[in-house]
């Protein structure tokens, strides 16, 4: 009898410690408790896949901050982006996620820690605050934000990734992932409400993704108003059951996109800025169109110079905050609706 009470009671002992060395649950983490852990590595250098204080690269850095406070986070960016729940930019609290694009996906991130300032991994400063509508460079590249803590009111975000079946179908020109103070909500939100431009079955509108050359053609072909003929697009590559088939036909027939000497329209592939110029150019005859001013990464010499400048003369442009055009860069689904928003208001 003594033996077994002994052993009910050892048991009972080894159930005990085992709960009290359980790691803190993750909604015991308040936002006070990120942002002071973040402030600690204030100073450490970056390093690319860094994830501890003797260098950070940007997710490494918050997943750090927030594994220490009991939340586990996806490793990248990318990742990060789909787990929690979305913020707009005017509800953002501290300890939210905040998420930045360079052109295709999400490519960085970091901890709001309230006053508009957010803390990261700079690739040239490491950890350090930075303003997220600095106009110089976070400003037009903020896409938005998530909350994996309990916010203010006790509701717990999840953490894992929004299926599209729980997102409510919203009305032409409205998006989960399109919010009001995102910078291309205008014109999205003109664009989408005109039948323009469309989002996707779950209602969002992935502004940060490249847009590829058969969803610029479908865009071009509304927004011009381009005949519809249907039948054998002309390219190897582009069948006539391709959903956008009869929009690569119209641009392609109108001229504004053409294929490669394979006969190829590679409809999948991104269209970078410069190609998109060309496109506006052309579809929006642009020739002739001077511009006074230039382009620190456009010179002469470059193959689209005249196409570029056109498009800065007629006011679809201004470049970025450093005087570069990023020629190569992809064009994301934002901005080419805001280009093409301003080329239509012209």
């Amino acid at each position: 009898m003594v033996k077994k009470t002994m052993a009910a009671l050892f048991s009972t002992v080894l159930l005990l410690s085992s709960f009290a060395m359980q790691p803190e649950a993750a909604d015991a983490a308040s936002p006070e408790d990120i942002e002071a852990e973040a402030r600690e590595h204030l100073g450490t250098p970056y390093s690319y896949g860094g994830t501890t204080p003797s260098g950070f690269d940007c997710s490494g850095f918050t997943s750090y901050v927030f594994g220490k406070n009991g939340v586990d986070l996806p490793r990248t960016a990318a990742a990060q982006y789909n787990a929690g729940k979305s913020v707009s930019k005017g509800n953002l609290q501290t300890g939210d996620l905040v998420f930045f694009t360079h052109g295709s996906g999400i490519q960085h991130n970091g901890i709001y820690i309230g006053d508009n300032q957010f803390i990261h991994a700079s690739s040239s400063r490491g950890i350090m605050i930075s303003s997220i509508n600095d106009p110089y460079y976070w400003g037009d590249r903020y896409v938005g934000a998530k909350r994996v803590l309990s916010d203010q009111s006790g509701e717990k975000a999840t953490t894992s990734a929004v299926k599209s079946e729980t997102l409510e179908k919203l009305p032409a020109g409205e998006y989960h992932d399109v919010e009001e103070g995102y910078w291309a909500y205008g014109s999205i939100t003109k664009l989408g409400k005109e039948g323009i431009v469309s989002g996707y079955q779950n209602s969002t509108f992935e502004p940060s993704d490249s847009i590829t050359r058969e969803q610029a053609a479908t865009i071009l072909m509304k927004a011009l108003d381009l005949e519809r003929t249907g039948g054998d697009t002309g390219f190897s590559d582009v069948s006539s059951d391709n959903a956008h088939a009869t929009a690569i036909k119209a641009v392609s027939e109108a001229g504004y996109i053409n294929g490669n000497q394979q006969n190829e329209f590679m409809p999948d592939e991104p269209m970078t800025r410069q190609q998109m110029a060309v496109v506006f150019y052309r579809a929006f005859d642009l020739k002739g169109t001077s511009y006074d001013g230039s382009f620190t990464d456009v010179g002469n010499n470059h193959r689209y110079h005249k196409q570029i400048q056109a498009l800065a003369g007629a006011g679809i442009t201004t470049g970025n905050a450093e005087g570069e055009f990023e020629p190569g860069r992809e064009t994301t689904r934002a901005h080419f609706s805001v280009f093409l928003d301003s080329a239509l208001e012209q």
